[in-house]
């Protein structure tokens, strides 16, 4: 599996499209513009975005990438309430309002604390690593582990915004320390790291 990372925004944000022999692409998290998505997936079958987290930095170009490959969303209930709330999403921070006004049908719910599921010849599991916000989640793809804004390089996600919770957090980070210590992951900003 090939990984292409395109970092975008204010913030820095990770943008991965997953690409398989098959010909197949799933990408985790929305935050880099359709345009410079299109000519890094061309002749793969897009499958899914992923939503690690519901803030307004992961999902902001979600509506368009949905829409333009017409392929489903997989974000746990919690995250997709803050979709809609620009104060949980934390768009009002950046001076802007932003809300997803995509239907709830192209939306898939992840089962909870963790799902399994295949996409195309993706082998995907999903769990719950609260701490940044209530419904936080890493991905693990084909091996492969994506952390969102849960474990940084250096660091975690802040904890002290809407849903965190600085006991969640410790308990995800010793989690991800139990099952992937000396593993490669993929954060949802910066550089990839060891766990």
């Amino acid at each position: 599996m090939k990984i292409k990372t395109l970092v975008s925004g204010k913030l820095n944000n990770n943008t991965y499209m997953l690409c398989n022999d098959n010909d197949e692409c799933l990408i985790i998290d929305a935050a880099a513009e359709l345009e410079d998505i299109i000519p890094r997936v061309e002749n793969l079958k897009v499958l899914g975005v992923i939503l690690t987290h519901g803030h307004y930095d992961h999902f902001v170009n979600l509506e368009k990438i949905v829409k333009h490959f017409d392929i489903p969303c997989y974000i746990t209930e919690q995250e997709y309430e803050k979709l809609s709330n620009p104060k949980a999403n934390y768009s009002i921070v950046f001076n802007t309002i932003k809300t997803c006004k995509l239907a709830k049908e192209h939306f898939i719910f992840l089962n909870q604390p963790e799902d399994e599921f295949k996409l195309g010849e993706f082998e995907v599991k999903t769990f719950l690593t609260k701490g940044h916000t209530d419904g936080s989640i890493c991905v693990e793809v084909n091996k492969e582990l994506f952390t969102g804004d849960t474990k940084f390089l250096w660091s975690c996600g802040r904890t002290d915004l809407i849903t965190g919770n600085e006991e969640d957090m410790i308990e995800s980070l010793k989690l991800l320390e139990k099952k992937y210590k000396g593993r490669t992951f993929y954060p949802g900003h910066g550089k990839t790291g060891i766990i």
